[in-house]
């Protein structure tokens, strides 16, 4: 039944085992999806390594240590939590800067304060010299002077960002080389933030090369060599709300083709509680590494120090072109991804950047590796497949058979992950995800047809659909 085929396991082992061991002690407590779990990881890894480390791709283009993630699935599947818990350190570095940030914003008061006296003096001996008929010109200097001291006003630091603007995104990334991160468990959030509705900004943050200018009546701001990390879960019928709106331009704009994507089968309705407490053996050292990054980065930039460029060895650089080889002759007309090109012409990037952010993140030494970039590919190859899945060949699919996903894909969820393989005719079709009564009806008699479902009728006529545990059930343990 392929509109409810789930993709692999996540490929955990590519991981080094300080970060394996981690994601599978996350995932053994919180039980949710191994693709958000080790999302999460990814997220954290590249926020504490974008600030420190860069990558010279064997392309020749340097790029950020920095990632873009995109997880699709409904709520319930504790990626709150999931991101609770891995991404601490970056919360509590948030945390410093707020306290800095305080701090800022009293001393700029404090010298506000003093310049506006200085200027209602100003102001004084000006309005006393017009009296007077004196010379004007006399305070010419004086008052430059005193405008070039008009205090700005501190813009408040942090990495976490979430239903962020385009004029707040360029603010926080002012200066050169600054680090945001635009994480959220509320993928609509990010979706509707504003953003995303000019992806044409984030698409020169992911570059990390360009400059982003932002006139203002108070001023002008200029981010050079921005880092941004983006990381959002969104439930299904958000985002195809937004890829309506704007998903011509999202995809046409090569926008969506810089996430890492992910639908994983959900976990509920199959989670176990257990009692006792949990004592953490591997996170810990996650969390101070995260930690120890993200303090090198602010000391880096505090002493304006470049970042550390990272390069590949011979071997890993023939592994890249073999690979990149591979895959362009698949970009042909006819061949696995030509639906889904725009993805996998930039999948090798990707991997370069996650390469660099494995070797940095767990302190390895020297040249990236052959062994760290193929981690790295077998990470992507993962998300590779699963893009397809989910936008390769969408506009040649019959509308039929999209309709059959959908439905199949709401009663996996809606019911049968929670234990109930029968369903009230009428819920499904006023809470499904196909509007349309017509196509509501064929999708259906389709699914009955073809013995996903059966349709049953009881007392008075009322309608029941009844799930085929032979394949519902397999659904599940994929």
């Amino acid at each position: 039944m392929s509109m409810m085929f789930t993709p692999p396991p996540y490929p955990v082992n590519a991981m080094y085992s300080p970060v394996r061991d981690a994601i599978w002690e996350v995932q053994a407590q919180v039980q949710a999806p191994d693709a958000i779990v080790a999302g999460s990881f990814l997220t954290a890894m590249a926020v504490g390594c974008q600030g420190n480390a860069d990558v010279l791709l064997p392309t020749g283009l340097v790029r950020p240590a920095s990632l873009w993630l995109a997880m699709f699935g409904q709520s319930g599947e504790r990626k709150t939590t999931v991101d609770g818990l891995v991404c601490a350190p970056i919360h509590e570095h948030d945390k410093k800067y707020a306290a800095a940030n305080a701090e800022a914003l009293a001393q700029y008061g404090a010298k506000l304060r003093i310049w506006q006296a200085v200027d209602t003096a100003l102001r004084g001996k000006l309005a006393k010299a017009v009296q007077d008929e004196a010379d004007l010109e006399q305070y010419n200097d004086e008052l430059i002077a005193h405008a070039r001291r008009e205090p700005s006003k501190p813009v408040p630091r942090r990495i976490i960002h979430q239903n962020i603007t385009e004029r707040p995104l360029v603010e926080a990334l002012h200066g050169d080389g600054k680090c945001v991160a635009i994480l959220s468990d509320e993928g609509e959030l990010v979706l509707k933030g504003g953003a995303l509705t000019k992806p044409c900004i984030l698409n020169k943050g992911w570059d990390g090369t360009g400059t982003l200018p932002l006139a203002r009546a108070d001023g002008q701001f200029v981010a050079t060599n921005p880092r941004v990390t983006v990381s959002f879960m969104v439930q299904e019928e958000v985002f195809e709300q937004f890829m309506d709106k704007r998903g011509r331009i999202t995809r046409g704009s090569g926008h969506l083709a810089r996430y890492l994507v992910a639908w994983p089968a959900s976990t509920v309705g199959f989670r176990r509680m257990t009692l006792g407490d949990h004592v953490w053996v591997h996170l810990p050292a996650f969390h101070r590494r995260v930690s120890e990054l993200l303090e090198q980065a602010d000391q880096r930039a505090a002493d304006g120090q470049s970042r550390t460029l990272l390069e590949f060895s011979a071997e890993a650089k023939e592994l890249w072109v073999n690979v990149q080889n591979g895959i362009e002759t698949q970009l042909r007309p006819g061949g696995q991804f030509a639906s889904i090109k725009d993805f996998a012409g930039k999948s090798l990037e990707i991997a370069g950047r996650l390469a660099a952010i494995l070797h940095h993140f767990n302190g390895l030494e020297g040249l990236i590796s052959q062994e760290t970039l193929q981690r790295a590919l077998d990470v992507v190859e993962w998300h590779l497949l699963e893009f397809q899945r989910l936008f390769g060949e969408r506009d040649e699919v019959p509308q039929i058979q999209r309709d059959l996903r959908k439905i199949g894909m709401y009663l996996h969820r809606r019911y049968w992950s929670q234990r109930l393989s029968k369903a009230a005719w009428n819920e499904v079709r006023k809470h499904n995800p196909i509007r349309d009564q017509d196509r509501f009806e064929a999708t259906m008699w389709e699914l009955h047809r073809e013995g996903s479902i059966q349709i049953t009728y009881e007392g008075k006529g009322k309608r029941f659909i009844l799930l085929n545990p032979a394949v519902f059930s397999q659904i599940s343990h994929l």
